[in-house]
């Protein structure tokens, strides 16, 4: 089988048609989708990038692989490993234990060079960086290797190709034509209104704020406003947001097509999802990912898989993003590593009864310092460090059904709701410091560097 996985940085859900999103952002994706399943609950484990993508190849959370920030305390990866032999077989990275099970593994992206994640690379048998951009390279840069190392590459029995697109990313720096597909589509999310724009230009201070995140209110880009005062400039953003998207999802298109004009459909599975989403308007963000919001931690996950997904089946279930790892291995006929922190969904795919997580718990560790809850029906985030932003509570609650924007903090109105999410909270800690070859809390170390600098933070417990 062959296996092509699209790495779309920075992309909500809720911004394709298979989603349910009204503008034709992604009419190549929207038919994988109805050829395949589309999974409406997975999350990332940790953001923003390099620790989602650290969780997605090492299996683990990062409160264990010590991944939960970009950089500094809470990004030194954890790997136990043999001094020639490289990780330890329960601990294998992804690529490698593919490999391992006779795939033929390759990456066409330049993640790890912007992050100094080398150990990103660890097991691919091919890894192609398009260029020297470290992110700033353009979809058609990452298709056309992606299409060179097809040309050489469609006659292994088994292969993965991870492909990795960042157009999406914030300064959506793609042609005005992608912008002009949009015109005659109106933006329909309705929050935030002019009301809510407006008290967040007044009192929302910080990095991405609708004041903090442009420099003396410069356009960015042509598709970036230099702020978001008013409506108009807010649904300005949300354009070029979804101009990226429709760029990115042309690049989708180039490759299926590639591969239909060869033959080639039956016998390739094809995967699309992301590292993590952006904020328009939660918390007072723009186009952006700085804390342990919904918007922020949940993905997009659609796979076509010829023999396996049941065409147009729509999964509900709570999955991780680092559940897709023990996935493939499953589909493989192979065993994940026992240190995996993650399942197979393989039911889920075949539209069966399968994997369902009762709640998550994810973190976000880089512009600030947080862990959250997440049940079937609210939301709860503890804020141990606000960095530099004043307007989070130490503890928030949120219901997801009745308010998906979070838009009213609840924790005062439900502490009974609040006190059920601190105890899942401390037990998942407490579990997860129980398992074996135990690493310090990254989040707690990054807490405690606030806390010396001489931050006043809440410290963990």
């Amino acid at each position: 089988m062959r296996i092509i996985y699209f790495d779309i940085d920075s992309l909500r859900p809720d911004h394709l048609g298979c989603y349910g999103y009204s503008r034709p952002t992604s009419p190549n994706i929207d038919r994988i989708a109805e050829e395949g399943a589309r999974f409406n609950h997975c999350y990332c484990a940790s953001s923003p990038c390099l620790p989602s993508r650290t969780a997605w190849t090492s299996g683990r959370f990062g409160i264990r692989n010590g991944v939960v920030s970009n950089h500094s305390e809470g990004a030194q990866f954890h790997l136990r490993c043999n001094h020639y032999g490289g990780a330890m077989e329960d601990t294998m990275l992804l690529p490698r234990q593919l490999r391992r099970l006779g795939v033929h593994t390759a990456s066409v992206s330049t993640f790890a060079d912007r992050h100094a994640a080398y150990y990103f690379m660890c097991g691919f048998t091919d890894f192609h960086t398009p260029n020297l951009k470290c992110g700033a390279e353009t979809a058609e840069e990452v298709t056309e290797a992606a299409l060179n190392w097809l040309e050489h590459n469609t006659h292994h029995e088994h292969s993965f190709l991870h492909i990795n697109y960042w157009d999406v990313h914030r300064r959506y720096e793609v042609d005005q034509k992608w912008h002009d597909l949009l015109d005659s589509a109106p933006v329909e999310q309705t929050w935030p209104d002019a009301e809510a724009i407006d008290d967040h230009y007044r009192n929302v201070t910080g990095p991405f704020s609708a004041t903090g995140q442009f420099k003396d209110n410069i356009s960015i880009s042509p598709l970036m406003p230099g702020k978001i005062s008013t409506r108009e400039e807010f649904e300005h953003m949300v354009t070029g947001y979804d101009a990226t998207i429709a760029c990115v999802d042309h690049h989708v298109g180039r490759i299926r097509q590639w591969l239909e004009e060869r033959g080639l459909m039956e016998d390739t599975a094809i995967i699309v999802s992301g590292d993590h989403g952006d904020a328009f308007g939660e918390h007072g963000i723009y186009s952006d990912h700085v804390c342990a919001d919904e918007c922020i931690h949940k993905i997009p996950l659609v796979i076509s898989w010829p023999g396996v997904t049941k065409p147009g089946h729509v999964s509900d279930e709570f999955l991780y993003n680092l559940d897709i790892g023990p996935t493939l291995c499953d589909l493989f006929e192979g065993e994940a590593p026992s240190d995996w922190d993650g399942a197979s969904f393989r039911k889920n795919m075949e539209g069966e009864p399968g994997l369902d997580r009762d709640y998550l718990v994810w973190d976000h560790g880089l512009y600030t310092a947080q862990r959250a809850v997440r049940t079937k029906t609210h939301l709860m985030i503890r804020t141990y460090d606000q960095g530099d932003f004043s307007h989070f509570a130490e503890v928030e609650l949120y219901d997801m059904i009745a308010d998906p924007y979070q838009t009213k903090n609840l924790a005062k109105e439900l502490p009974e709701v609040v006190e059920h999410c601190d105890r899942l909270l401390g037990e998942w800690i407490a579990e997860q410091q129980a398992r074996g070859d135990r690493i310090p809390d990254p989040l707690a170390l990054i807490v405690e560097k606030r806390n010396a600098a001489g931050v006043a933070v809440k410290p963990l417990s």
